[in-house]
């Protein structure tokens, strides 16, 4: 499944971010001057060539500011750690490329989420009661339109349609992309990765 966060950035609880650096172990007078940089935004709207009054927002990161994809990234370590704790508990069952592989249960980079997992509907059930409480506790919120799911070719009609219901995820695609790469490659690789060929020849045709 390949989530969909709305707004990630602005979204960001900041005492959910304060409380995943102490428990991440960061010494608590360094925790304080990141948050000093976090809450020093201030914003202004200029209106029919009037400003408005200061606004002080209270969560979000900024964009642009080198800090940010960090800080998002201890964000999202709050998920990460929920869904291995699912993992080591048995309430969630990841996926092998192969017998001897180590199990995977999700790929995380910066705001990009893909959750890998076994189709059923104890996982998808276990899925959404994590989703539920890291949105609930970190401000993010999942945009179930834009996310999408996609299913071994292995899995049976009825199975899809429960885990679909329980994630309320009605998106399936086969041709959604992670980081730029096709989420699902065949045995035929040619085409999946030709893209790639293209966009290498327009940056040389343009030296």
């Amino acid at each position: 499944m390949k989530l969909d966060m709305q707004k990630a950035y602005d979204r960001v609880e900041w005492v959910f971010l304060e409380k995943i650096m102490l428990k991440l172990g960061f010494d608590q007078r360094w925790v304080k001057l990141i948050m000093a940089c976090v809450k020093s935004v201030k914003y202004r709207v200029r209106f029919n060539s009037a400003e408005t009054e200061t606004i002080l927002p209270t969560r979000g990161l900024r964009q642009g500011d080198p800090l940010s994809p960090y800080l998002f990234l201890l964000v999202a370590e709050g998920l990460s750690c929920m869904l291995k704790g699912a993992e080591q508990r048995g309430e969630l069952e990841g996926v092998r490329v192969y017998r001897e592989a180590p199990v995977i249960s999700h790929l995380l980079f910066a705001d990009d989420s893909l959750i890998l997992m076994h189709a059923d509907k104890k996982n998808a059930d276990c899925l959404i009661d994590i989703l539920t409480r890291y949105c609930a506790n970190s401000g993010q919120k999942v945009s179930e339109a834009k996310s999408s799911i996609f299913f071994s070719t292995n899995t049976e009609v009825t199975v899809k349609a429960e885990v679909c219901e329980s994630l309320n995820i009605m998106t399936e695609s086969l041709s959604d992309k992670y980081l730029g790469l096709p989420a699902m490659v065949g045995a035929d690789r040619s085409d999946c990765f030709h893209h790639l060929i293209d966009r290498v020849n327009s940056r040389i045709n343009g030296w």
